[in-house]
């Protein structure tokens, strides 16, 4: 099924938002928003960890799974999502902004439950053939387009690495790896990860 991960894939995954809670030492009681949360792998982490993790999507199916685990889903997107200003001390959002025709008013809008000085972590696919293999992608990004869409939406850029080299605990961002990379059969692929922080705090 779409959502549901299997094999080496998978444990990649979950080592990379393992890695991410690490890498930016979101601590024990922090609010965390996984926006775009899917069957909630990244939730089930998180409160592993001890975060207070609360997940929003749009799909039913992806909530219904989530549900299933027992945790705490809503259903919404970034125009009907009912949060307070400056609620969440993280928001994650993985692999949504290549879905979104408009990505800075999807950031702009994930910055208002951001609290001063919280962080948003956004990751998504690089150009490459295998973008288009996902019919709902709609556009992949750059590590320019996403420093592009922070200075756009008044975040701090904190980091900008591919997953690969994230994972292995390297800072690497130049745009030439994305083409190197898409030749690769690698299951990271050339996935972006960006840390962004609200000023404030």
């Amino acid at each position: 099924m779409y959502l549901e991960y299997q094999g080496v894939f998978r444990k990649l995954r979950l080592a990379y938002f393992r890695k991410v809670i690490r890498r930016f030492e979101l601590r024990q009681g922090m609010r965390l928003l996984d926006y775009g949360c899917g069957p909630g792998d990244m939730l089930q982490i998180a409160i592993q960890c001890g975060l207070d993790a609360h997940g929003i999507d749009c799909s039913d199916y992806s909530i219904e799974l989530a549900r299933r685990r027992g945790l705490n889903v809503a259903r919404g997107d970034c125009d009907t999502m009912e949060y307070e200003d400056g609620f969440f001390d993280v928001v994650f959002a993985q692999s949504v902004i290549e879905h979104v025709r408009d990505p800075v008013h999807l950031v702009q809008s994930l910055r208002r439950v951001i609290a001063p000085g919280g962080l948003l972590v956004l990751s998504s696919p690089t150009p490459g053939a295998d973008f288009w293999d996902d019919p709902t992608h709609i556009r992949p990004h750059t590590p320019k387009s996403l420093a592009d869409l922070a200075q756009m939406c008044d975040f701090e850029i904190v980091e900008i690495c591919y997953v690969f080299a994230f994972l292995l605990g390297l800072r690497l961002k130049a745009p030439f790896f994305y083409k190197i990379l898409n030749l690769l059969p690698l299951p990271t692929g050339s996935n972006l990860i960006g840390a962004f922080r609200k000023a404030g705090g």
